[in-house]
């Protein structure tokens, strides 16, 4: 991830946001046009971009420099650091979100049936 460019690329699809949807999320006036400007490399000076990291709910100097967290929500695992998994392959991290996804609905599915007695 060498440019902002490149980084807001990367933020605006892990949101699942087109280049269009970003820009109506902005606060100040801004275009699909602009949004491409900057993921392409020709407008690197934006005085948009802390809106943008707003929008996107990341960090404004990660976007900027490329350094620390990309987002702003606290992770829920201190002793795995986010900056790792995100650099896992794409086929790890779906695994991951699967196993996630399996744990959520089998939770959901304990606290629909009501709760266990351990006698």
């Amino acid at each position: 991830m060498s440019t902002i460019g490149d980084r807001l690329r990367i933020a605006r699809t892990k949101r699942g946001l087109t280049q269009e949807a970003l820009a109506n999320l902005v606060q100040t006036p801004l275009t699909q046009g602009a949004i491409a400007h900057i993921e392409g490399g020709r407008s690197e000076s934006s005085r948009h971009i802390v809106w943008i990291a707003a929008a996107l709910h990341i960090r404004a100097e990660w976007l900027v420099t490329g350094k620390g967290e990309m987002f702003e929500e606290e992770w829920p695992w201190p002793s795995t650091p986010c900056s790792v998994v995100a650099e896992l392959p794409a086929h790890v991290q779906e695994d991951i979100g699967d196993y996630i996804q399996m744990k959520l609905a089998k939770h959901t599915k304990k606290e629909d049936n009501g709760p266990t007695s351990a006698a």
